[in-house]
């Protein structure tokens, strides 16, 4: 059976930070894939890393982005007579979504919405269907449901050239494991700079390749890290102004034997290349924002700090996982260590 013709397909969610765009991804590559004819809009109530830090990933994927626009605005300005119309509703708050269902009734509009069992668009005689765990999975799902189908997941994303020529650069020719720490973030998703001292210092006796990369948000000082570890390499916007950081850290993650940090939307990058990871947990339900990649050790801040922040956790348990994860890196993937010629990896 041939999934349904749409002519507009709205996809629509509440507010997109950087890991929340990331993981929605795979969900617009699906829709693409399921309906190529269609005229695909994303929209948002508020703002959207789609639309800007992350909108080289997907303006191929959808025809149109309009933010801090209201869904009812969006489904007036896309609606024709004899049209078929299709939301795809990704945010979780669920009486804005039952108010939304209800104001949809008789309009002749096909809504799929993220609602426990997906009771919201169940079709008659349908029986209520868990949804998947994962969030990802979960906008994934929805996309799977509007078209009747099984649709790719697909969560990766591609360096730049540029980007790739600066990473071979910053990680030279060493055959040393390469260790990526990033430590500012907001709220509780950052570390301290005495932490990263703590970390680098250990990694580096133990003969890591260490390169602390600056993210936006709140965070240690860049020279006193450089100060406290003159080998640790400092990556920020200044290394190579006409370079996106976010695209260089997506290349050196590549590279990479680790990458160090909190939980947040660096770790979610870092996942998209497959990089390993060790990631401090403040709190965030792992079922629902696990990072989607295969090596991940988790430190949660609530059992190793008694204030269950990032920036208290003991030094000692992060290193502890770090060498945990390496070694198992080593066992159990020993082709995978130490195998990238940096100087020549993905030469131009």
């Amino acid at each position: 059976m041939l999934p349904a013709r749409y002519e507009t397909i709205i996809l629509y969610s509440r507010k997109d930070a950087f890991g929340d765009g990331l993981l929605r991804i795979p969900a617009l590559r699906a829709a693409r894939t399921a309906f190529p004819d269609s005229l695909l809009v994303y929209g948002t109530t508020e703002t959207s890393t789609l639309a800007d830090a992350l909108n080289g990933h997907v303006r191929h994927l959808v025809d149109a982005i309009s933010v801090e626009t209201p869904l009812a605005h969006l489904v007036a300005g896309h609606r024709r007579a004899k049209q078929r119309v299709a939301v795809v509703d990704f945010r979780i708050v669920a009486p804005w979504l039952v108010q939304t269902w209800a104001s949809l009734i008789g309009r002749r509009i096909v809504y799929e919405a993220n609602f426990p069992a997906f009771a919201l668009s169940l079709p008659p005689g349908h029986r209520p269907e868990a949804r998947p765990e994962h969030n990802a999975w979960r906008y994934h799902r929805l996309v799977e449901r509007l078209a009747g189908k099984r649709l790719p997941f697909d969560h990766r994303l591609e360096p730049t050239p540029a980007a790739r020529a600066a990473a071979r650069s910053l990680a030279g020719g060493s055959q040393a494991p390469l260790i990526i720490v990033a430590a500012h973030g907001d709220g509780n998703k950052r570390m301290t700079a005495d932490q990263v001292v703590a970390i680098s210092d250990a990694m580096i006796s133990d003969g890591a390749n260490l390169i602390y990369v600056k993210t936006p948000g709140v965070g240690p000082d860049s020279a006193e890290l450089v100060r406290r570890v003159p080998k640790l390499q400092l990556v920020d916007s200044g290394i190579a102004p006409d370079i996106a950081v976010s695209d260089i850290l997506l290349a050196l993650g590549e590279l990479a034997d680790l990458y160090i940090g909190a939980e947040g939307g660096t770790a979610h990058l870092m996942a998209t290349v497959m990089t390993p990871m060790v990631m401090v947990n403040s709190g965030a339900n792992m079922a629902r924002w696990r990072p989607l990649s295969n090596s991940v050790d988790m430190v949660e801040a609530r059992q190793a700090s008694p204030t269950g922040l990032v920036a208290n956790v003991p030094p000692p348990k992060i290193i502890e996982a770090a060498r945990r994860m390496l070694a198992t890196r080593r066992r159990d993937h020993p082709s995978l260590m130490g195998h990238v010629d940096r100087t020549e990896y993905l030469s131009a």
